[in-house]
């Protein structure tokens, strides 16, 4: 029976009988499992749309048919059937498959992707393309029920609905996005779903009439067109009509025929088209399907346990939460990654999951302010990105005290270029008003979050942190009352302002320069913004060095540098962060070799910046 290995492309599924796609089926999951548990990766929202990819592939003829999937991160199906099993188990790894559709990759990978709310307006985009050049071609977009909730998605929509191009929307409906998916959206989908209860009675019909001999077919669809027509009464929601779609569905996400027969419906109308199919997460493997929130996304085997930034930010709200009424908590679709879920079992009444909708968690929070409460917005420095406008607009430009709690920030690892966090120091450090500050650990991110709810109670602040930290010894927590900047280490010829994660790095590179006879000064430089000029003016009597893991444009060392010129200081200054722009998936701390920031990179662009300096002399 042929099998992964002998395929070599999605048009081989054609040749394939319905019990072979079965068996087919089983193979991927099988092989999917195995790889997340080995490689790490989104194992539970892959499972669930396996046959789906299967059909999608039967239905639409790749690449010149466009397949786009909305986040990316259910690409893994789609990878095993466009040619990369024998890829497959280099899943993460550096120089291996991506964890995402990525362009480069394959030419079935349409569009790369790997935030929410971007199938629709590719497929959109791709199909105006099409009409342009008198090109026939058809697209679809699958769309997760929780992306789908999205800003841009529903914006894209309302565009494709009165476009009259031959897209079809294929909603995969699994109740979940990473975690429960929540607001009047989800729940109107419910309603359709549990509707479905007519797919039951359609199969349990369907078995009788096969019993009735010679008029059991003719009856059987006799009834499927009166079906028809009761399910655009009934079913047919107003909300997708209205914005100029056909709908479809419930469809049964795992029933093979039926969703090839719906699928080829739908692309024959040349028209948007709604397909709603329902999924069942981790679907094929128990623990998945048990806790799919879980296996969402999963560690490799054997991975190094993590003192997690997150569970310590969500571990000193819910004692901020006991100790203050006002403190109010929100994520975008995220209660688990944040480390918010601490705050939302210990307050329910006072944290907001708005889905995945990052801009309104933003304005949200700055009416909540507004309202004289205490809001904090726990959010991925990657996800933010979407935030900027109401973070200048909402929240700055009125100076209402929002609170930002931006995990993730810097490198990230196996997720790679849609997920690191080193674009934040560029948009945060220019906002009037906003404070930056940035812990070298996590209980430090602890103490930085009780000081600043004190401390700056009237102005929005952004603390950002790394995604986890490898068990180890982290910097003494020294009181932001005694100095915004301490002094990890004194040396008398160059001084080392590292940021985060990277004073661990800098204080081994400064044992390193030892060596060379280098003595360095080591300073956690926790506050970004407003830079502490004191501290500051006084080092630079010493040549400096900025160590960020961050893109180096408009960063924290171009921000020292700018600060120190409006001073009137020409420091000798080396600036030490992210060149190479966007940063491919690799382990992290092979991400920060790459990137020239562990402590021997660094010991060496400070000896070679040294020698240079005491040359020009």
């Amino acid at each position: 029976m042929p099998g992964l290995s002998e395929l070599t492309g999605p048009r081989d599924l054609r040749r394939l009988s319905a019990e072979e796609l079965r068996a087919l089926a089983a193979e991927m999951r099988a092989e999917i499992t195995k790889t997340c548990l080995l490689r790490g990766g989104h194992l539970s929202s892959n499972l669930g749309v396996v046959e789906l990819s299967i059909a999608l592939h039967l239905v639409y003829d790749a690449p010149r048919d466009k397949i786009l999937l909305d986040v990316g991160h259910q690409s893994y199906a789609h990878k095993l059937l466009t040619g990369r099993f024998r890829a497959f188990a280099s899943l993460r790894t550096e120089g291996g498959l991506s964890g995402f559709t990525l362009r480069s990759e394959s030419k079935y990978d349409a569009f790369g992707a790997g935030h929410s709310g971007t199938a629709v307006a590719a497929a959109l985009g791709f199909a105006r393309a099409a009409r342009i050049r008198g090109e026939a071609l058809h697209c679809a977009a699958l769309v997760g029920d929780g992306s789908f909730m999205n800003g841009p998605n529903i914006e894209a929509v309302n565009d494709l609905g009165q476009s009259k191009l031959p897209v079809v929307v294929v909603l995969n409906d699994n109740e979940m996005s990473i975690s429960k998916n929540v607001g009047g959206l989800s729940r109107y989908l419910a309603r359709l779903r549990t509707r479905a209860s007519y797919q039951q009675l359609k199969k349990d019909t369907k078995r009788f009439l096969d019993r009735i001999p010679i008029f059991g077919g003719w009856i059987e669809r006799f009834l499927l067109f009166w079906k028809g027509i009761a399910r655009y009464v009934f079913v047919k929601g107003a909300f997708f009509s209205s914005l100029g779609f056909d709908y479809l569905g419930p469809v049964d996400g795992h029933d093979l025929p039926e969703l090839v027969s719906a699928l080829t419906s739908a692309r024959s109308m040349e028209r948007p088209v709604l397909l709603h199919v329902v999924t069942k997460k981790g679907k094929g493997y128990g623990p998945a399907e048990e806790q799919p929130e879980v296996y969402h996304g999963v560690s490799p085997e054997g991975a190094e346990r993590q003192i997690s930034y997150p569970k310590a930010a969500g571990l000193a709200l819910a004692e901020l939460g006991r100790e203050d009424p006002s403190v109010v908590v929100l994520t975008a679709a995220m209660p688990g990654g944040t480390g918010a879920e601490a705050f939302a079992k210990a307050f329910p009444d006072r944290f907001f999951d708005v889905g995945l909708a990052e801009e309104s968690a933003v304005t949200q929070g700055a009416a909540l302010a507004a309202s004289g409460l205490r809001p904090y917005f726990m959010v991925y420095s990657t996800f933010l990105q979407r935030g900027y406008d109401q973070i200048l607009h909402d929240v700055a430009l009125q100076g209402l005290p929002l609170t930002l709690l931006v995990s993730h920030a810097g490198l990230v690892g196996e997720d790679g270029y849609t997920h690191n966090g080193c674009f934040d120091l560029s948009f945060l450090l220019h906002v009037p008003g906003l404070w930056v500050l940035s812990p070298s650990g996590p209980e430090e991110l602890k103490a930085l979050l009780l000081w600043a709810r004190m401390a700056i109670p009237a102005a929005p602040v952004a603390i950002r942190y790394a995604k986890g930290a490898a068990a180890g010894d982290f910097p003494p927590v020294t009181p932001m009352e005694e100095s915004p900047w301490p002094i990890l280490r004194e040396g008398r010829d160059c001084a080392l302002l590292a940021v985060g994660e990277l004073c661990r790095e800098a204080l081994r590179a400064a044992e390193l320069l030892q060596e060379e006879g280098i003595e360095v000064t080591v300073v956690n430089a926790r506050q970004l913004s407003p830079l502490p000029m004191e501290p500051l003016c006084a080092l630079a009597r010493m040549p400096l060095v900025t160590l960020e893991e961050n893109v180096l444009e408009a960063g924290f060392g171009s921000s020292v540098l700018l600060a120190l010129s409006r001073e009137g200081i020409q420091a000798r200054a080396l600036c030490v962060g992210i060149e190479n722009g966007f940063v491919a998936h690799a382990p992290r701390k092979r991400q920060i070799e790459l990137c020239g920031l562990d402590a021997a990179s660094i010991a060496r662009r400070v000896l070679g910046f040294m020698r240079q300096s005491q040359g020009g002399k």
